[in-house]
């Protein structure tokens, strides 16, 4: 007797332009390619299926900081405020 082979069909949705991507197999961090807009997608979320655009490395905003030569010691404005009569 031969088996049923047919996999049930999962649908996502591109973030980018909201078109229907199928699925067949898929895994949580497979990477797909959406054919109707281009854009490299990620699947982060499999139940429902969620997909995010994918990214070469995860963002961190490390290189930012509140003191970054911003308080030199020194004032940048005028104590002579020439905006007066």
């Amino acid at each position: 007797m031969a088996e049923n082979s047919t996999a049930q069909v999962r649908i996502g949705i591109c973030p980018g332009c909201g078109a229907r991507i199928r699925f067949q197999q898929f895994e949580l961090g497979e990477f797909v390619v959406c054919e109707e807009c281009g854009d490299e997608l990620e699947v982060v979320q499999t139940n429902p299926i969620k997909l995010d655009w994918a990214y070469s490395e995860p963002y961190e905003n490390d290189d930012w900081d509140d003191d970054d030569d911003f308080d030199d010691g020194w004032d940048d404005y005028d104590d002579d405020d020439d905006w007066e009569d």
